[in-house]
C-alpha cells in the first residue's frame, strides 16, 4: 500500500495505562484509516505483546513487531522508521491520547511545507516551548482543555531549536539522513535533544504548531522503575549528549522557552498594531499563566525572570489584562 504518513508507536509493557489507550485513540479517529501504523513492542515482559495482537487483528493499515529485547527508544522507533513507507513519519508516545483529526492536521502540514524538516504539536506535558497551560488532571478534562487551546490557534506556526518527541513529524528522508535516533541514549532521554541538534546545526527547520493538541501522560514508559532510576539515566544521557557536542551544549530551560513563544506573540501584536485579537489575547493570557507556575528558586534568577515578564507585558498592552 501507498501512504504519505507512518505512524511509529514504540511499546513496552503496561498496555492498559499507555499502548492500548493511545491506539483506542486512533482507532476511534475516521481520518486515521488513511496512515501506516506500525507499533513496535520492546521484549515486553508482561501480556502486552498478547493484547497488542488482538488489538491489530483486522487492520490492515498496522504492522506489529516484536522484538525479543528491549532496544531503547531510539533502536525501537529506528526499526520502524526501517520499514515505514510514508514520506513523513510520525514517532507517538505509546503515553500519549490522539484527538480526532490531531495526526492528520500534523501530516497534511508537513506534506505541504516541504521545506519544515520536523513539526510537533502542543500538549499538556514537554520540557520545550510545545507545553501550554493546563488546570485539569483528568484526561478528558485535559483534552478539553487542548480543544479550547486549538479553537483559538489563528493557525499559529513558530520556529522551535529543539522538539520534544512525544509526538513529532519528521520527514522520512531526513530521518534517514541522520542515521536515525543514537542508540547509545539507550532506554530514553535526550536521544531527541541529539537528533534536533543535529537539523539545527543542519540548517533545516523545525517548527511547532498550535493548531494540533495531543495529551501526554509523560514518564509512564518508566513509572515502574522508580525516580532514582530515571534520574540516573537522565544524568548519564546528558552527559553523552555533553561528550558528543561539548560542555557548552544548548539545553533551554522551559521558562525560556515560554518566554521565547511570549516575545513571538508579542511581535504579531506588533504587526496588528497592538489592535485587540481575542484569539491571541486568549493565547498570551494562557502563557502567563504557565509563566507564572514556572517561578525560578534564586532571588536573582527571580529578578531577572520576572524583569523579562515586564517588558514583554509592556510591548503589548492590548494583550494585558
Amino acid at each position: 500500500m501507498d501512504f504519505a504518513i507512518s505512524v511509529i508507536i514504540l511499546s513496552y509493557n503496561n498496555f492498559e495505562r499507555t499502548t492500548g489507550p493511545c491506539l483506542a485513540s486512533l482507532s476511534a479517529d475516521p481520518e486515521n484509516d488513511h496512515p501506516e501504523i506500525i507499533v513496535i513492542d520492546n521484549g515486553s515482559a508482561d501480556d502486552t505483546p498478547a493484547r497488542l495482537q488482538q488489538a491489530v487483528a483486522g487492520h490492515a493499515n498496522i504492522k506489529l513487531i516484536l522484538n525479543s529485547d528491549n532496544r531503547g527508544f531510539a533502536g525501537g522507533n529506528n526499526d520502524g522508521a526501517a520499514i515505514a513507507a510514508g514520506r513523513v513519519l510520525i514517532l507517538l508516545n505509546s503515553d500519549t491520547i490522539v484527538p480526532a483529526g490531531a495526526l492528520s492536521r500534523l501530516g497534511n502540514l508537513m506534506l505541504t511545507n516541504p521545506d519544515w524538516a520536523m513539526l510537533g504539536p502542543v500538549t499538556n506535558q514537554a520540557g520545550n516551548e510545545q507545553k501550554i497551560f493546563t488546570r485539569e488532571t483528568a484526561v478528558t478534562k485535559v483534552l478539553q482543555e487542548g480543544a479550547a487551546r486549538c479553537a483559538h490557534s489563528r493557525k499559529d506556526v513558530f520556529r522551535s531549536e529543539r522538539l520534544d518527541f512525544f509526538c513529532v513529524g519528521v520527514r522520512r528522508e531526513v530521518y534517514r539522513r541522520f542515521g536515525g535516533l543514537d542508540e547509545q541514549f539507550g532506554a530514553g532521554y535526550y536521544e531527541d535533544t541529539d537528533f534536533s541538534l543535529q537539523v539545527k546545526q543542519a540548517g533545516l527547520k523545525m517548527m511547532f504548531t498550535e493548531d494540533v493538541f495531543v495529551y501526554h501522560q509523560a514518564g509512564k514508559g518508566f513509572s515502574r522503575k522508580g525516580q532514582r532510576y530515571v534520574k540516573k539515566l537522565m544524568h548519564a544521557n546528558k552527559q553523552k549528549l555533553k561528550r558528543k557536542y561539548g560542555r557548552t551544549v544548548p539545553l533551554l530551560h522551559i521558562r525560556d522557552c515560554n518566554l521565547y513563544v511570549l516575545d513571538c506573540y508579542a511581535d504579531l501584536a506588533d504587526q496588528m498594531e497592538n489592535t485587540l485579537d481575542p484569539d491571541l489575547a486568549y493565547k498570551f493570557a494562557n502563557r502567563m499563566e504557565l509563566a507564572h507556575s514556572l517561578w525560578p528558586n534564586s532571588p536573582l534568577k527571580k529578578w531577572r525572570y520576572k524583569r523579562s515578564l515586564n517588558r514583554i507585558c509592556c510591548r503589548v498592552p492590548s494583550l494585558v489584562s
